[in-house]
C-alpha cells in the first residue's frame, strides 16, 4: 500500500511539472512540434490545447498583440543587413488578466520552410532566448507581470541577418493568464504578425546616380544652401555631422521639381569641417562643408 501511495505521488508530481513547464517558456519545455506556438513554420497561433509538456490553456479572441520593430524611437518597416533594432511587444487582455507570458520567432520564407532569420543579443532575464527544431524563440523565462492588470509590454533586441534575407516575417504569441500557476482555460491567447521588407526592396540606384549637389557659399558663415539638380519627386532627408560622426540635425525636404534648394542655419555650429549627407530610399550622396 505504501509503495502505491509513493508510486502515485510521484506520477502525480511528474503530471504537475509537466502541466505548469510552461511558466518557462513553451520552447523551453523542449518539445519539437509543441513548443512552438508563434505561427512561424506554420504552427498553431495560441496556448490551447496540449501537445506534450505544453499546458492547455484557452483560445479565445480576448486577448490582442502588436509587434512594433523600432530604429531608435522611430518604428521601422524595413530592416537593412547586420543593423540591430528594438522589437517591442504589446497586449492587452478584456479580462485584465494579472500575468502573461510570450514567444516571439523572426523567420523567412514561407510556411513550413520557414527558416531562422537574424539574432537575438544577450536577452535580459526574465526573457530568454531558446532553440528548438531549428529556430530560437524569446520568450518568458517566468510568469511576467502586466502593469497595470491587463496591459503587457516587452522589448528585447534583434539584429538583422548580415545579408539581404528578402521578406522576414516577425510572429509573436501572447498568453494572458490569472496567475494559477496552472493550465486553466481562462487563460487566453492572442496573437500577432509583422512583415519586415528589406531596404533593398526599395533601392533604386538611379536616385542619386544623377544628382548633383551644389553647396553656397562653402565656407559659410550664417546660413548654408544647398540645390539638388536632376532630383526624382519625393522626401529626401539631410543629415548633417560633424567630423566625430555626431549627428548635428536632421531635415526633410520635399522635391516637386528636378531642381530644388533647402537652407540650412550654420550658425550655431562651431568652426569645422561637416558632412552633408541626402538620403531617400535608403541611398545616399554625400559632401563635405566648411563652417568658418
Amino acid at each position: 500500500m505504501k509503495k502505491r501511495i509513493l508510486l502515485t505521488t510521484l506520477v502525480a508530481g511528474f503530471i504537475y511539472v509537466a502541466f505548469t513547464s510552461e511558466s518557462g517558456g513553451p520552447a523551453h519545455a523542449g518539445v519539437t512540434g509543441g513548443g512552438n506556438r508563434t505561427g512561424a513554420q506554420a504552427s498553431v497561433t495560441n496556448c490551447g490545447g496540449s501537445v506534450g509538456v505544453v499546458s492547455c490553456h484557452g483560445t479565445g479572441t480576448s486577448t490582442t498583440v502588436t509587434i512594433t520593430l523600432d530604429s531608435g524611437t522611430t518604428a521601422v518597416t524595413h530592416y537593412k543587413p547586420g543593423i540591430t533594432y528594438t522589437v517591442k511587444v504589446h497586449g492587452t487582455n478584456t479580462a485584465s488578466l494579472p500575468k502573461f507570458g510570450f514567444e516571439f520567432a523572426a523567420v523567412s520564407g514561407v510556411g513550413g520552410a520557414q527558416v531562422q532569420a537574424g539574432t537575438f543579443p544577450a536577452p535580459t532575464a526574465p526573457i530568454f532566448a531558446d532553440p528548438l527544431g531549428g529556430l530560437t524563440f524569446i520568450e518568458h523565462g517566468s510568469t511576467l507581470t502586466g502593469s497595470p492588470a491587463g496591459t503587457y509590454d516587452a522589448s528585447f533586441q534583434w539584429t538583422a541577418p548580415a545579408t539581404n534575407a528578402g521578406t522576414i516575417t516577425l510572429y509573436c504569441t501572447l498568453n494572458a493568464v490569472n496567475g494559477a500557476n496552472g493550465a486553466d482555460a481562462p487563460d487566453i491567447s492572442g496573437n500577432d504578425s509583422l512583415k519586415v521588407l528589406s531596404w533593398a526592396a526599395l533601392e533604386t540606384p538611379a536616385i542619386m546616380e544623377n544628382l548633383s549637389i551644389n553647396a553656397f557659399p562653402n565656407p559659410s558663415t550664417n546660413n548654408l544652401n544647398l540645390q539638388l539638380s536632376n532630383a526624382q519627386p519625393g522626401t529626401y532627408t539631410l543629415h548633417i555631422f560633424n567630423m566625430n560622426g555626431s549627428v548635428i540635425t536632421n531635415q526633410n525636404v520635399e522635391v516637386s521639381n528636378a531642381i530644388q534648394s533647402a537652407q540650412i542655419n550654420t550658425s550655431n555650429w562651431p568652426g569645422g569641417l561637416y558632412n552633408v549627407v541626402i538620403e531617400k530610399d535608403g541611398n545616399i550622396k554625400s559632401l563635405i562643408v566648411v563652417k568658418q
